[in-house]
């Protein structure tokens, strides 16, 4: 027969709850998109060599920005439920 005062295994401590909203993410993607499109005039090249860099920093901001839209509407939707 099991004793009622037997040793259990104890339990880990849980960590507090966050009081912060989920998400955050999605401005990272609009902040990693604004220097994309800005980056050839800051960091590039200047004259010739930039239009092929310029066109590329472009797409690239571009493609970031719209996966930070979805990003964020995930967030909004996850912040409804």
């Amino acid at each position: 027969m099991e004793d009622a005062k037997s040793p259990q295994a104890p339990k880990s401590p849980q960590p507090p709850k966050s009081t912060q909203t989920p998400g955050g993410t999605a401005v990272w993607y609009f902040v990693a998109a604004t220097f994309l499109f800005t980056g050839t005039t800051f960091f590039g090249t200047s004259g010739e060599g930039r239009g092929p860099l310029a066109i590329v920093g472009i797409v690239a901001g571009f493609v970031v920005l719209v996966a930070g839209i979805f990003v964020f509407r995930r967030e909004l939707l996850g912040r409804r439920e």
